[in-house]
């Protein structure tokens, strides 16, 4: 389902500055990005899905929760919207977007410096 160059862009930032967040470009750094994130999941599974395409069906967006389970047996619980750009059946571009807030919280060793940056900040 995804074309060879799929962009995987999270524009949002631990910053909230959106040019901080970095896209994965192509295949195989879209697999790079999700090998990444499951190396720090035991379980994830998508929860309350809301599916709306566009009257020409090339851009989806789905809302979900997500109800995932960390390598440590913690839950890790966000809300997520998601932007799916098509061409020719295969994603061309993946947009996420998710609460980063909920993200240092549950993962306080990879992210919880960047709250200490940030406050450090004038």
């Amino acid at each position: 389902m995804l074309d060879d160059q799929v962009v995987w862009s999270a524009p949002m930032s631990f910053s909230g500055a959106a040019e901080d967040s970095e896209p994965a470009r192509g295949r195989e750094a879209f697999g790079s990005r999700l090998g990444s994130i499951s190396e720090l999941m035991r379980s994830a599974r998508f929860i309350d899905r809301r599916i709306t395409a566009s009257t020409d069906a090339s851009t989806t967006f789905v809302q979900a929760r997500g109800d995932f389970v960390t390598v440590a047996g913690r839950p890790y619980q966000n809300v997520y919207v998601f932007r799916f750009d098509w061409r020719d059946g295969k994603i061309v571009s993946w947009e996420e977007y998710a609460n980063p807030i909920t993200i240092i919280r549950t993962f306080p060793q990879q992210y919880g410096h960047l709250i200490e940056a940030l406050l450090s900040k004038d």
